[in-house]
């Protein structure tokens, strides 16, 4: 992969690697669920990812072998050192896995750095499986966006290239992303840590049959923004609704119009999501309260798609509140980018996929999806590429 740009190249190298571990793979697989369910067991909010971080760390060193000197703080790679906002600490990882110092020197056009990302955060939510032995041990953070598997992965991934770099080309460098608070708030990922990189690739587990890859060129994942509403005016008492400029009814009938945005101001060809997802109004059985605070998700894949949901959004905002005799306020907050993969990164994926689980579970069927994604192209590097693994049988669950 990381000395032609040749796809054909890269699909040999990572067959001839498979082969050389396929006889290690089950009891591999064994040890990595052992560190899935640690994470899973010990989750930690964005950018609090203190013992994730350390535990991680240790791993590299005393279990992957990677001399320390190679791991390094997410956002000190030779870029600004960066500050994060809500900790005191940088609560991530760069690890780079060097190649041979001997050999000849890599082509003008040749790869020399490929990074690979995964998530470590978890979610503000309490988990209730109580039958699982690995269920989250902290109440109000869980693992419950996969996050704990993709740290797993990408460290056996460490292991796996660390003990076979000789197999890399000659001044090459295989550098792994541990990133933190990729949950809304854009982590460390776009702070130097891909300095130098040619190319970078991440995935995410997906809730469908089990073994499969999916991938597609162009857009995968969408853009995505966030919404609040507020409707206030005075309340009173609910035996005298006549006084009062009942925010609650009004909210229900601006939930109704929301509905519309999609199905009667765009293309039925514009793939488009307004959900609301939180109403909350009142403290009493009895009383009528004098706000109702809605708030939601917006998703969407074209920017013209984006500017017409909110300006349609503050329309009937404004318009059914003052038809109420109500004020009303709204605030979106953007949030993701499209995720895009390039043409050559995902067909690179795709021959890679085939040869490792054959051609028949390799497809970009139900793509792109409306979820959102911190790994954008836009910010990141113009040679990023995102790939969908179905790992589970199970409904979607939690995603960003």
């Amino acid at each position: 992969m990381l000395s032609t740009l040749d796809p054909t190249p890269a699909a040999f190298a990572l067959s001839k690697l498979k082969t050389t571990m396929s006889e290690t793979f089950d009891a591999f697989f064994a040890d990595l669920a052992v560190l899935r369910r640690h994470f899973r067991q010990n989750p930690e909010l964005s950018l609090h990812e203190f013992k994730t971080q350390a535990f991680v760390r240790n791993y590299l060193v005393h279990q992957a072998h990677i001399p320390a000197e190679q791991i390094q703080d997410c956002g000190k790679t030779g870029a600004s050192p960066l500050i994060l906002s809500r900790s005191t600490r940088i609560v991530g990882l760069v690890v780079d896995i060097l190649g041979p110092t001997e050999g000849p020197k890599p082509a003008e056009s040749a790869l020399t750095c490929v990074a690979f990302r995964g998530d470590m955060d978890a979610l503000p939510m309490t988990e209730k499986n109580p039958h699982l032995p690995y269920e989250s041990q902290s109440t109000g953070v869980a693992h419950m966006c996969g996050h704990d598997g993709h740290t797993a992965n990408l460290m056996g991934f460490a292991t796996l290239v660390q003990q076979r770099r000789h197999f890399l080309p000659p001044q090459s460098i295989v550098r792994l992303l541990f990133q933190p608070a990729e949950e809304g708030y854009f982590g460390t990922i776009r702070h130097g840590c891909l300095d130098g990189v040619d190319e970078v690739y991440g995935y995410h587990n997906w809730p469908f049959p089990l073994g499969n890859i999916q991938v597609k060129v162009g857009p995968l994942m969408a853009h995505g923004s966030t919404f609040s509403i507020t409707i206030s005016g005075p309340g009173g008492h609910g035996s005298a609704p006549h006084v009062t400029k009942d925010p609650i009814v009004a909210a229900g009938q601006l939930i109704g119009a929301i509905q519309t945005i999609t199905s009667r101001s765009l293309s039925p060809h514009d793939a488009a999501i307004v959900s609301i997802g939180q109403v909350h109004g009142g403290e009493a059985d009895n009383v009528i309260p004098s706000s109702v605070k809605l708030s939601g998700t917006i998703r969407d894949f074209s920017p013209t798609v984006e500017s017409t949901i909110n300006q349609r959004l503050e329309t009937l905002v404004k318009h059914t509140c003052a038809a109420f005799g109500l004020e009303g306020k709204l605030e979106i907050s953007d949030m993701y980018a499209v995720v895009v993969n390039p043409d050559r990164q995902a067909n690179i994926i795709r021959e890679i996929g085939m040869s490792v689980v054959g051609a028949d579970r390799v497809s970009d069927n139900g793509l792109p999806v409306c979820a959102g994604e911190d790994f954008t192209s836009n910010d990141l590097n113009p040679h990023v590429s995102y790939v969908n693994l179905l790992v589970e049988r199970s409904p979607v669950a939690e995603l960003p």
